[in-house]
C-alpha cells in the first residue's frame, strides 16, 4: 500500500475510533453527554458564552450540525440560546448552572480518557505527531494553488 494511501487510512480509522472509544467512555461514566456535545460544552467552559456561527467555526461544522447538537444540549437543560441584542439573527450560547455544576467532573473524566488514549506514548512524539498533524490540516485549507478553499457553511 502506498505509505500516503496508509496514512489516510489510519487517519480515517483513527477519527471513527476516537468517537467510539469517547462515545463508550462518556456513557461509562455517566457523563450523559455525545462526543460532540462533550466537545460543544467544553469549548463553552473555555471560552464562554459564544455565537452558534463561532462554535461552527470553532468545531469545524456547518450550522446546521451546530444547531442539532445545541439543541441536544437543550433538552439536557445544559445550554440556552439568548438572541444576540447587535443581531436579531443571530443566537448566543449560554451554559446553564447544571452545566457549570458538572464541568469538573467532566473535565476530569475527559482528561482521563485522554491520558489513557495517549498512554506509552512520549511528550516528544506527541509533539512531532501535533506538528505533523498542523501542517496536514495547513494542506487542507488550500488548493493546489495556495488559494484558500471555502470553508462549510
Amino acid at each position: 500500500m502506498l505509505l500516503s494511501k496508509e496514512v489516510a487510512v489510519y487517519l480515517n480509522l483513527a477519527a471513527c475510533k476516537l468517537k467510539q472509544y469517547t462515545g463508550n467512555m462518556l456513557r461509562r461514566n455517566n457523563v450523559g453527554l455525545t462526543p460532540e456535545q462533550f466537545l460543544l460544552i467544553d469549548i463553552l467552559w473555555n471560552q464562554g458564552p459564544m455565537s452558534q456561527q463561532s462554535l461552527a467555526d470553532a468545531m469545524r461544522k456547518d450550522k446546521n450540525s451546530i444547531t442539532k447538537i445545541v439543541d441536544g444540549l437543550e433538552k439536557k437543560g445544559l445550554v440556552v440560546r439568548e438572541r444576540s441584542t447587535s443581531d436579531r439573527r443571530s443566537n448566543t450560547v449560554v451554559l446553564t448552572h447544571l452545566a457549570q455544576q458538572m464541568k469538573s467532573d467532566a473535565k476530569e473524566k475527559g482528561i482521563f480518557m485522554l491520558d489513557r488514549i495517549l498512554d506509552g506514548i512520549s511528550e516528544e512524539e506527541l509533539r512531532a505527531f501535533l506538528s505533523t498533524l498542523g501542517t496536514m490540516l495547513q494542506n487542507m485549507e488550500t488548493d493546489d494553488s495556495g488559494n484558500p478553499l471555502p470553508q462549510p457553511e
